[in-house]
């Protein structure tokens, strides 16, 4: 299946590129909304919880434009994964291809926004404090595999669900909603008591394995812990084996659900 979905490499490319064209069809800006939007976001959350955590704005910024890029990049994963299929319709009913194409084209979309806001957040944080390009190097792109892969197979469980279930986006977007808040995209894990529940919620939580994974090597020139990385790990192989078997399970019925 992979194989095939190599191949096909053209195909879903395009696809991607279709949908950024589409998406910002007569924007003035275009695609550099997809800067300016968690930037935004960033500057205003700034403002307000940079003096509630008691944290300098040059220190605080930076994690919170980290963690804003990341989970927004899960977040459309999910979300936009759940109608991968339908949008894919067309296709499917012409030839039979991998129908895990179709969630990989809104994973790679979600992926180039994410990928501006990561170079950016890179300037960012060595203007103000200088990196290390060769351990950001070496920590980044295992974390951006294990997020890729994760996101992925989200989307490809979420578009199946959808497909049968029409109420799944709807159950996926107030669970991110939830998970949000268990995960420390706008505050800091520290800030948590060791002994409260949301510090063991967050100490289990996948999600904020995977941002450690991308912050601490930007943010605090180290790799990131070992707990962090087995629990990304661990939830990219569950995830993985799941949606593969889900594909496996429903690629020849598919068409006849769309």
């Amino acid at each position: 299946m992979l194989r095939e979905i190599w191949t096909l490499r053209h195909f879903w490319l395009a696809l991607a590129r279709h949908d950024l064209k589409d998406r910002y069809r007569r924007s003035i800006l275009g695609i550099a909304w997809s800067l300016l939007k968690p930037a935004g976001i960033t500057l205003i959350l700034t403002l307000v919880f940079a003096n509630v955590f008691h944290v300098p704005v040059h220190e605080y910024a930076p994690f919170l434009f980290l963690g804003i890029i990341t989970w927004q990049f899960l977040n459309e994963s999910v979300v936009q994964g759940c109608n991968s299929f339908r949008l894919g319709s067309t296709y499917l009913r012409v030839r039979p291809v991998p129908i895990a194409i179709f969630p990989l084209r809104v994973v790679l979309s979600a992926g180039i926004h994410a990928s501006i806001g990561l170079v950016a957040a890179l300037m960012l944080i060595w203007y103000l404090h200088g990196i290390d390009l060769a351990l950001v190097l070496l920590s980044l792109i295992p974390a951006i595999i294990v997020l890729t892969i994760t996101a992925w197979s989200l989307a490809c469980i979420c578009g199946i669900l959808h497909t049968r279930f029409a109420d799944t986006q709807q159950i996926a977007e107030i669970s991110l909603q939830a998970l949000f808040y268990a995960t420390p995209v706008i505050y800091l894990p520290e800030s948590l008591h060791p002994t409260g529940w949301l510090y063991m919620i967050v100490a289990c939580n996948p999600f904020a394995a995977m941002l450690e994974l991308v912050r601490r090597p930007l943010l605090h020139g180290e790799p990131p812990s070992v707990q962090a990385v087995m629990v990304a790990l661990a939830f990219m192989s569950v995830t993985a084996i799941a949606a593969w078997l889900a594909v496996r399970r429903v690629e020849r019925r598919m068409v006849l659900w769309l």
